[in-house]
């Protein structure tokens, strides 16, 4: 480095600058990649589920959530909610036959 020449010394600090540059670049778009990353990983963990892990309970994805839905709104006689539902209406409806036949 002793006795460069000033044109020597501006290269060098070209070849810096470029360098410094490159990094900050570097940075300032490797932050909102690695965010959008962990999003995309998020939603696909939310999507697909999680298997069972020491501690932690196995999570359903959405398409099973939706299947386990599905089910509830079909009658089968087995305590779905939706037979719930029909033996709640069921109830009323005897409910509201008793009373017209008080009143009526």
């Amino acid at each position: 480095m002793v006795g460069m020449t000033l044109e020597q010394w501006a290269a060098a600090g070209v070849v810096l600058g470029a360098i410094l540059s490159a990094l900050t670049l570097a940075v300032t778009v490797s932050r909102p990649l690695r965010r959008l990353a962990r999003q995309n990983e998020e939603f696909r963990q939310d999507w697909y589920g999680v298997p069972a892990r020491p501690g932690h309970d196995a999570v359903p994805g959405v398409p099973e959530r939706l299947r386990r839905i599905e089910t509830e709104l079909h009658p089968d006689g087995r305590g779905t909610l939706r037979d719930a539902v029909n033996d709640a209406e069921r109830r009323l409806k005897d409910v509201e036959s008793r009373l017209d036949g008080l009143t009526g």
